[in-house]
């Protein structure tokens, strides 16, 4: 089996796809770099200003009504007021580079926000307000940077947010970009004879080959992609793997860097492991390259199209797809299902993956077995 996997390097190597996964991820790499440093992204005062106009225009909501209403006094314009005021001293704690004043400012508002979410009246203002799932993430962040006494990242130049805007790219485009990758998984055999005759192997053993070949190649882009993103971050910004980072998994954690990196690590090895099993199981299905790549899109994008699957339907793979939205509780907020979790994910992703196996295990024994019988019945005849 080992020379078959040689094989298929060798005659795959030259393939365009396989230089093309290489540079798409370097331009993953460098473009991180280049967006961080040309953009406003999780930039704190930019993202303040932001919040206190979105406040305002919230505030305006009622100060449009007579002052005689009995609705300006309501619980939700106190609560208003309420954050206007913790917002404020956010913003005093960035000015005055009080960076106690801006995370206790931060904490109070976020526990103000909460109690918003479930006072009348709140949907004519919900636009303005963070949803409740940042909030919940900005709190979870804010109190851990407070508990661990880490400083606070005014700027996006430094080696924690790299990561996350790395990820956030890398764990959006990643199961397409494997899908796609491997499309023709098998459809290439028609091209390549080599890779299917000439083996004394069996069909599981050759299609095992070729599932490995592909896993290793693409385990091998991942290692290496992290490797030197991290690396030249490290050497840029300075190393910083204790930040906390927030995200959703049920409850609203928040961990080290380096807890987040190696989570992401192997959801993304998981999820490279589910885009090459749905890859055989669509070439056995279609034998269409173009209605490959057509499923793999139908499949990613299936649970923004129809959120309503995912609600009562927590428990089918297409939720979990693109880490990113996963990770930071965006597809639990859009479906209104709290169980699609990281945890859930991983456990969803390895069932996903038995039952496709065990499926594709079962059409191809049972096609060889058929093709046996057929070679039988005319070796019959002839005799």
């Amino acid at each position: 089996m080992f020379r078959l996997m040689k094989t298929v390097f060798l005659v795959e190597r030259k393939n365009l796809k396989f230089k093309s996964i290489i540079f798409i991820l370097i331009l993953f790499i460098i473009g991180s770099f280049v967006y961080l440093e040309n953009s406003q992204f999780r930039e704190l005062e930019p993202g303040t200003a932001a919040e206190v106009v979105a406040l305002n225009s919230a505030l305006d909501q009622f100060r449009n009504v007579d002052a005689t209403d009995s609705d300006v006094a309501s619980p939700l314009y106190r609560n208003l007021i309420s954050q206007s005021s913790n917002l404020a001293n956010r913003t005093l704690g960035l000015v005055m580079e009080d960076e106690d004043t801006y995370i206790q400012g931060a904490i109070d508002l976020t526990e103000v926000r909460n109690e918003a979410y479930a006072l009348d009246g709140f949907e004519e203002v919900a636009q303005f307000i963070p949803a409740y799932r940042q909030n919940q993430l900005d709190a979870a962040l804010f109190t851990e940077i407070q508990t661990q006494e880490e400083r606070l990242l005014v700027d996006n130049s430094n080696f924690p947010t790299y990561i996350i805007l790395f990820l956030f790219a890398l764990g959006y485009g990643w199961y397409l970009l494997v899908g796609i990758f491997s499309s023709d998984i098998l459809l290439d055999e028609t091209n390549h004879k080599s890779l299917v005759n000439g083996y004394p192997l069996s069909t599981a053993s050759k299609l095992f080959a070729k599932l490995l070949s592909y896993f290793l190649f693409i385990f091998f882009c991942l290692v290496l992609t992290f490797t030197i993103a991290i690396t030249s971050a490290a050497i840029i910004y300075n190393m910083d793997l204790s930040y906390p980072v927030a995200l959703f998994n049920g409850n609203y954690p928040a961990i080290p860097v380096w807890q987040y990196i190696g989570i992401a690590f192997l959801y993304l090895l998981c999820l490279s492991l589910v885009a090459i099993a749905i890859s055989i199981l669509l070439n056995y299905c279609f034998k269409n390259l173009y209605i490959i790549i057509f499923v793999h899109f139908f499949v990613f994008f299936i649970v923004y199209l129809l959120p309503d699957l995912g609600k009562w339907m927590s428990f089918l793979p297409f939720n979990y797809l693109n880490f990113q939205t996963v990770a930071d509780g965006s597809v639990a907020e859009i479906t209104g299902n709290a169980a699609i979790t990281l945890s859930n994910g991983f456990l969803t992703l390895l069932l996903s993956l038995l039952v496709i196996f065990l499926f594709i295990y079962w059409q191809f024994h049972r096609s060889q077995t058929k093709e046996s019988r057929l070679k039988d019945d005319k070796g019959g005849r002839m005799s």
